[in-house]
């Protein structure tokens, strides 16, 4: 492929949503460069029109950001670039644990939606017990469930839900950075996943530039004072 990436993301303390195919490429050791819009900044205001065509991160640019080929949503991203690098191991080889990759991260993309607006993402923030209600356990208990189901079938001995890092663990990485920010503690295989997911080099690259961040967006604090 002749035509540079550029991956256009928002912060990476708040944007979940950019943080998934940004450890996908990083995690598949796949060349891009980095494109970062902060929220309520006059960049964004200034550039959020012409490099997102669905006024929202992320987007892939194949080309000059702006004026190449654009992918943008988050499962598309992980489609298109695995149509590109067809070899980097995006999704599993076997063809049973491509499909339950490919299943978890629809339920991702489309659900668990009281964990979200209850729990949003806040790499920054140490919030143990805020934002827990039946709603929001239901959905930590299915995404327990699917973590152990993975791990129990096709884990075997390797880290990651289908045995090598995949979109899969991508696509989770943001809710296990949730349970750290929320103080959730899992159980037995989901913890150890947990665990590990967030020590992942992919992950722990991601977390350590939104440390460094240093915005504060109201929208993305409820449980904070403005700075």
């Amino acid at each position: 492929m002749s035509s540079r990436l550029t991956l256009v993301i928002g912060n990476k303390n708040y944007s979940s949503w950019s943080m998934r195919p940004w450890v996908a490429l990083r995690a598949a050791g796949i060349d891009f460069e980095e494109r970062l819009l902060k929220f309520e900044s006059r960049d964004w205001d200034d550039h959020i029109s012409t490099l997102a065509p669905s006024g929202m991160v992320p987007v892939l640019w194949e080309g000059a950001p702006g004026g190449g080929f654009a992918t943008w949503d988050t499962l598309a991203i992980v489609e298109r670039v695995n149509e590109l690098f067809p070899h980097k191991g995006l999704w599993p080889v076997d063809p049973h644990a491509r499909a339950w990759a490919r299943a978890y991260c629809a339920e991702m993309h489309a659900g668990f939606q009281a964990l979200r607006a209850a729990m949003p993402m806040n790499i920054h923030g140490r919030y143990p017990g805020k934002g827990m209600n039946p709603n929001v356990a239901r959905d930590i208990a299915r995404i327990s469930t699917l973590w152990t189901d993975a791990r129990t079938r096709f884990g075997g001995s390797a880290p990651y839900l289908f045995g090598a890092f995949s979109a899969a663990d991508a696509y989770f990485a943001p809710v296990a950075m949730r349970f750290v920010t929320y103080g959730v503690v899992l159980q037995g295989a989901a913890e150890q996943y947990r665990r590990r997911l967030t020590e992942s080099p992919a992950v722990g690259a991601w977390s350590a530039a939104a440390l460094a961040e240093t915005e504060f967006v109201a929208a993305d604090e409820p449980y904070a004072t403005p700075r």
